[in-house]
């Protein structure tokens, strides 16, 4: 089997030997569709090992199924008939290794990070892992109720429900309506939906869907017989779905709701922009987050630093794979501030949209977006992690590459052609969140209109 395989893999290819992300990234593909790839890093002795799966809470789309993207990563732990999830654990830290896995959006991702001399055993145990999970409908509920449980407590935080509301609100078909926890309407009806997640680990679960990633100090030509040892005969065809593209928004969304305990109040604002198809305009938003609301800029310095009227700017810019939302949350110091903080996100925004683009804090912003990306990858891990997230956007690992030469050259007539584009008021969602004393109805939200012509 293993001649066969070798005979139909693809080629070996140097994604990435110089330029913007500073490690080689060698990838090959099995005969069954599995993608390796192999990232030789200086670390000497220790080596990060992922799995990751194209699927997240984006491939949801059937009604009432909302989550069971995140909660098949925890029935994952179960085990198999070979290694129990106990055993694997106990074999695991055996060995040196630390080990977690994470659901978003747009894919599912496994790690362990340990000693190289593991990985023979660790590439066994993975293998065995997603060819062969096995998990009885008492396991499925028990597990239930853990995901019902983080679930709540991720609900006991305003940040966290300010944002939940916001998709809700800015989306009306796309699956990203929801976040990778699911609806806790869903959520809490899992128990029923053993014979459902049986049908997605088939749909998902598959050699085509799934991406190996080693990083660190190994032999990579023993790593990758390993991994096509242990892989090679896992069979089957990953079955994607067909995610319903989210329509024009023609007019602005704003809800407000209260929250059930003492908060500062919050202001959360999204406009609906491009996702990884259109890698110029990630570059460009990638640039233009930490102008408009990051420390340096002059909207925090104003409305923070000046005039006292936010406690924070939280959030940042995440690029998907569909396209998706722009957007800050500015942490207000009282509900009177609401007014006088929206018009200051407005007049920042049209600013951008007229050229009026202060080039020296452009340059800074620019510089420090490539060094952040570089310092990502201070780890294998950390390496890891990014290198699958910009995967998973685009199914090439060379998406990251190709977007940090494009933040090189992201210009001022990029950042206004973008904001007159995208950040208009007809295309903006605001969610408004306070703590209101019980019987009190919610106000009207403050201060709208304004924003990029």
């Amino acid at each position: 089997m293993v001649a066969l395989l070798s005979a139909a893999m693809v080629a070996a290819a140097t994604v990435s030997a110089a330029g913007a992300f500073p490690y080689p990234v060698h990838r090959r593909t099995l005969g069954n569709g599995l993608e390796v790839i192999l990232v030789p890093y200086d670390s000497p002795g220790l080596a990060a090992y992922f799995t990751a799966f194209r699927v997240g809470s984006r491939d949801e789309v059937e009604k009432g199924r909302s989550g069971f993207a995140h909660f098949f990563e925890h029935l994952s732990f179960r085990g198999t008939r070979a290694h129990s999830g106990d055993d694997w654990e106990r074999i695991t830290k055996s060995l040196g290794y630390d080990s977690n896995a994470y659901t978003e959006d747009d894919a599912t991702v496994y790690w362990l990070a340990g000693p190289t001399a593991g990985l023979p055993t660790i590439i066994d145990l993975e293998a065995d892992r997603f060819m062969n999970l096995a998990y009885s409908e008492d396991d499925f509920k028990i597990e239930a109720r853990a995901v019902l449980g983080e679930l709540l407590k991720d609900l006991s935080s305003p940040d966290f429900k300010l944002f939940e509301v916001a998709r809700e609100r800015a989306f009306s078909r796309h699956t990203y309506r929801h976040g990778a926890m699911g609806f806790e309407r869903d959520v809490r009806a899992m128990p029923s939906g053993y014979l459902y997640s049986l049908e997605l680990y088939r749909r998902f679960y598959r050699p085509d869907n799934a991406t190996v990633v080693v990083v660190g100090d190994f032999d990579e030509e023993r790593t990758f017989r390993d991994i096509e040892r242990a892989f090679g005969s896992w069979q089957g065809t990953g079955q994607p779905v067909a995610v319903e593209p989210e329509p024009a928004q023609v007019a602005e969304r704003q809800v407000r709701i209260a929250f059930p305990t003492p908060i500062l109040p919050r202001l959360y604002s999204g406009w609906h922009t491009p996702g990884a198809a259109d890698p110029a305009a990630v570059a460009a938003q990638l640039v233009l987050w930490p102008f408009l609301f990051a420390r340096p800029s002059a909207l925090y310095r104003e409305l923070v630093l000046e005039r006292h009227l936010v406690e924070e700017i939280g959030g940042e810019y995440e690029p998907h794979r569909d396209p998706f939302l722009f957007g800050c949350e500015l942490v207000l110091k009282n509900a009177a501030a609401e007014g006088k903080a929206r018009a200051a996100v407005d007049r920042a925004i049209a600013d951008v949209a007229a050229g009026r683009i202060d080039l020296r804090l452009l340059a800074d912003v620019k510089s420090n977006v490539l060094a952040s990306l570089v310092m990502e990858t201070d780890t294998p891990y950390r390496t890891g992690v990014w290198l699958l997230y910009y995967r998973e956007l685009a199914g090439d690992p060379g998406y990251l590459e190709g977007v940090m030469e494009r933040v090189r050259r992201v210009s001022p007539e990029d950042l206004s052609v973008f904001a007159r584009r995208w950040l208009s008021p007809p295309n903006r969602t605001t969610v408004f969140m306070s703590w209101e004393p019980r019987g009190r109805s919610p106000r009207p939200l403050a201060g709208l209109g304004g924003g990029a012509p």
